[in-house]
């Protein structure tokens, strides 16, 4: 057994060790679903970074941008962090106001509508099932490479990884165990990305010999690799709209504003945000430059690209570190995928609160959770790795038939239930099965405006608007969305704002800073090379 298999199962020990303690907590259905509504910044934005950079971010884009298309990942990367911003301040306070314990909870309440609470639960779950087989995947994938195992073992073992502390523990064993995840890959990503830059010269000299690449021609051009290109139809055009889809998916996707419900209070969701947009952007940058450079050693790797560096582009400790920040990565986002899944199943479709006890309750959200998972592990036990193109479809489906009705719901006055629920029904059917086509070959899309995405949000207004005219909102919803616009005391403490405010020029100085190492460190290099 080598040092990397030690590593690997030293660190799953840990967390089962660690998410069993903290399940030991758990009172109540308060602490299970929503961590007691106690959790600080330093939680929230582990949680929020780590299920969002996943296996998909270290396997997954980095091997698309190995593969020719750096640019346009990159532009998709960098756009979907202010999703963060946009998220926060748009639509996660509000949703930390109404005091519910779920997402879908959250639309039947706001909706009145139990309806809209089991439809939102239903979509929620098929898209968070999407995220989750693709963790498991490349959870997989990793463990295979590393341990020589067969794939089919490593996913029974990624399965068990993160099922088990994650239904005992509920979310505040998430918490926890992402935002250690999140320190492990960080600290990983710190130290192994510089050995990378170093064993293929430098990054001046690398960005020189990607910029004349024989190998992987047009790598980290503005618009990415003809050939890549020309396989995908993958363009600029295609990143901005690509971004535009996740900067919605990062607003309203369940994975990450559910977190805000965990927050202290509305200080800690907006500064969270600054912080997890921040991390995110950091780190997913260095990781795509990282793909590139690592094409200068072994084109066309695709998802191995980063495992191939590993053992043999930087020393052996740092190798060991990395993979393990993979594992973790993986870990925590399918974990935070599970617990949404079965708090979905058991809070919003198949149990009512009122009418059963904590403990009967907890014992039902556990199974529920079980249940679910058990549909992962066959899905991904017997379908080979498609890690990037999974994840895709995940966050084509919440977006394109959550994103108009979930910004409707707090700024708009007359969205009605039909005009909600109809809105976010066509979307799904839209999204999911021009989606769901495509992937089994039954048509092609002729233009990314018929992309699935694009289809769900067209036949989104269509519902909305159909509903608003078959009626109009209610007393009963126009006093809850009322409810939502009712500040309370304890978030307007002087103090407090001011922090946050301060937050924010830092962020905006930030900001400004990275646009000026991307022009000074890539850009000119990039074309002083091709003179």
């Amino acid at each position: 057994m080598n040092v990397f298999v030690i590593a690997v199962f030293a660190s799953l020990i840990v967390y089962l060790v660690v998410g069993y303690f903290v399940g030991r907590n758990v009172k109540n259905v308060d602490d299970y679903y929503v961590a007691g509504r106690s959790a600080p910044v330093f939680l929230i934005v582990g949680s929020l970074v780590a299920s969002y950079i996943s296996t998909g971010a270290f396997l997954g884009e980095t091997g698309e941008t190995a593969s020719g298309a750096f640019m346009p990942v990159m532009i998709v990367g960098v756009m979907q962090c202010t999703g963060y911003l946009f998220g926060s301040n748009l639509f996660g306070r509000y949703i930390r106001r109404s005091q519910c314990l779920t997402i879908p909870e959250y639309f039947g309440a706001r909706f009145q509508s139990v309806r809209m609470r089991k439809l939102s639960a239903i979509i929620m779950v098929i898209s968070v099932t999407a995220y989750m087989l693709s963790v498991t995947q490349g959870i997989s994938t990793l463990m295979s490479s590393l341990t020589g195992m067969s794939y089919k073992s490593c996913v029974v073992i990624a399965w068990a990884s993160f099922t088990i502390f994650t239904i005992w523990s509920g979310s505040p064993g998430v918490l926890v165990t992402d935002t250690m995840m999140f320190c492990v890959f960080i600290v990983a990503a710190v130290i192994a990305i510089p050995s990378v830059f170093i064993n293929v010269g430098g990054w001046d000299t690398a960005i020189a010999n990607l910029a004349n690449s024989t190998d992987v021609p047009g790598i980290i051009s503005a618009t990415g690799s003809p050939e890549y290109i020309a396989s995908t139809g993958q363009t600029t055009l295609w990143a901005i709209f690509y971004g535009v889809v996740w900067i919605f998916v990062v607003m309203i996707s369940p994975w990450q504003t559910s977190r805000y419900m965990m927050a202290k209070d509305e200080h800690v969701v907006m500064r969270s945000a600054i912080w997890a947009s921040l991390g995110v952007i950091i780190t997913t940058s260095c990781l795509y430059f990282t793909g590139a450079f690592i094409t200068l050693k072994a084109p066309g790797l695709g998802t191995e690209t980063i495992i191939y560096a590993s053992f043999n582009m930087m020393p052996r400790i740092v190798g060991v570190v990395l993979l393990t920040g993979i594992l973790a990565a993986g870990i925590s986002s399918g974990s935070t995928f599970l617990s949404l899944c079965g708090f979905a199943v058991t809070n919003d479709l198949f149990i009512k609160k009122d009418k059963t006890d904590e403990k009967s309750l907890l014992r039902f959200s556990r199974n529920g959770m079980l249940v679910v998972s058990l549909c992962v592990l066959v899905m991904a036990y017997f379908n080979p790795p498609a890690i990037f193109w999974v994840m895709y479809f995940g966050g084509a489906v919440i977006a394109g038939s959550w994103a108009l009705v979930s910004i409707s719901s707090i700024w708009s006055k007359n969205i009605s239930e039909k005009g909600a629920f109809y809105g976010m029904l066509l979307g799904f059917i839209g999204c999911f099965f021009t989606r769901l086509g495509e992937a089994l070959g039954f048509f092609t899309i002729p233009t990314m405006w018929l992309d699935s995405f694009a289809v769900g949000i067209y036949l989104s207004v269509i519902g909305v608007l159909a509903g608003n005219k078959l009626s109009a909102p209610t007393a009963a919803e126009i006093a809850e969305r009322k409810k939502m616009f009712v500040v309370p005391e304890s978030e307007k403490d002087p103090v407090r704002m001011w922090k946050t405010y301060r937050l924010w020029r830092v962020y905006a100085c930030f900001a400004f800073l990275f646009a000026i190492i991307m022009v000074t460190k890539y850009a000119i290099p990039y074309l002083n090379a091709l003179r």
